[in-house]
Order: C-alpha cells, then sequence, then structure tokens
C-alpha cells in the first residue's frame, strides 16, 4: 500500500470511528425509568451535540467532494430556509408577485427579512441562477436601494452607505428620469441577468428579493 493509499484508508478509518463513537455516546444518551426533568433535558442536550458533531463532519466530507465533482456548495455553519438561497452568511428569496418599493419592503418585512443589499459580484450569480431557474419574464427585481430621503445620496434600507455600486453603464444610471413622473426615480432594481441596477420611480412594480441572514449551526 502506498503513501496516498495509507492516509486514505487512514482518512476513512477514522470517519468510520468516529461514526461508531457517536453511535455508541447516543445509545448511551437515552433516558431512563426514574430520570429526572433535569436528567432527561441533560440527555437531550447530549444528543444534540452528538448529532452537532456528525453533521458537521459529514458536511465537510461533501463539501470536499463537492468541489471535485461540481456539485453544489453548501455552507456547514449556517442554514437558510427552505427555498431560499444561501450565499455566505446570507439567505436570499426571489418573490415573483410584484408591488410598488415600500410595499414590496414591508412584505419583506412580514417574513422575517428586508430588501436585499446586493454588495457581491457571488451575490448577483447567486440570484442570476435562481431568476434562471425560476423560468419567468422578470428579469427586475426591487433591491433595498433609494436616494428618496435625499436626492443623490443612495443608502440601503439599513441605512448603510453605498459602497460596492453596481449601476448600469449603457445606459449610464442612476439618471433620475422624470419621464415616470414628477417624482423622479428614488427607487432602485436589479436587472438579475446583466447584474446591472437601475433607478426607477419607486411607485412602478416589480417582483422583490428579500434577504436575512443565515441561521447559525450549533
Amino acid at each position: 500500500m502506498n503513501l496516498i493509499q495509507s492516509k486514505g484508508a487512514l482518512g476513512f478509518r477514522g470517519h468510520a470511528i468516529l461514526c461508531v463513537l457517536v453511535g455508541l455516546l447516543f445509545s448511551e444518551a437515552s433516558s431512563r425509568p426514574g430520570d429526572s426533568p433535569e436528567e432527561e433535558v441533560a440527555l437531550l442536550k447530549l444528543k444534540l451535540d452528538l448529532l452537532s458533531i456528525k453533521y458537521r463532519d459529514l458536511c465537510k466530507q461533501y463539501s470536499n467532494m463537492a468541489h471535485n465533482y461540481s456539485a453544489p456548495v453548501i455552507s456547514c455553519s449556517t442554514e437558510c430556509p427552505d427555498k431560499w438561497l444561501h450565499v455566505g452568511d446570507q439567505c436570499f428569496f426571489l418573490a415573483t408577485d410584484k408591488w410598488d418599493w415600500s410595499k414590496s419592503a414591508e412584505k419583506c418585512k412580514e417574513i422575517g427579512s428586508h430588501l436585499a443589499i446586493l454588495t457581491t459580484r457571488e451575490q448577483h450569480e447567486a440570484v442570476e441562477k435562481e431568476g434562471k431557474r425560476i423560468g419567468g419574464i422578470y428579469t427586475h427585481y426591487w433591491i433595498g436601494l433609494t436616494d428618496a430621503e435625499s436626492e443623490g445620496n443612495w443608502t440601503w434600507v439599513d441605512k448603510s452607505e453605498l459602497n460596492n455600486a453596481f449601476w448600469s453603464v449603457t445606459p449610464s444610471e442612476p439618471d433620475n428620469n422624470q419621464t415616470g413622473g414628477a417624482e423622479g426615480e428614488d427607487c432602485a432594481v436589479v436587472d438579475s441577468y446583466t447584474h446591472s441596477w437601475y433607478d426607477v420611480p419607486c411607485s412602478f412594480t416589480y417582483p422583490r428579493i428579500c434577504q436575512m441572514d443565515a441561521t447559525p449551526l450549533v
């Protein structure tokens, strides 16, 4: 057996031993007649800890293989609700019902999130992929960017400043075009297929992208 085979075998044995140990500990962590509520709670906590250890081990094995076989990469430290995109430590959801910007912001709040704050190319690429998967006719989605409070001073819904912009170059945006109304264009949408932003009237109706923090795994 060469060195590489030896290391592979040892790695496999190590994972197998870990699984056996977790199984043995888990079988021991069972409530018994006469256990007090405090003892049952302690045993349940032990079970959760053992499951967390096993999950992290399996997740790391999967992630290592995923890179070699072009499989979807997942996070082993955080998670998102079902049907939400998991990008780094953030979760994104593309909703296709159409509302104006203010109502869209409310809709996101109703599910414990906010209009999306897109700051990286990775996030834009994930949004594009999901938009194509949905397969609808929509490519423009509301994001949480506005200059309604101060013209030309674009800020995110969490009041943070805009530091990394993805405005469209052709046409040049933002241009505050008033053809859509005297109020001008004070809210932003993202073209999911080109990763470009456009300023539009806040009264227009579009689908939206909601965002929330991913939940840390114990």
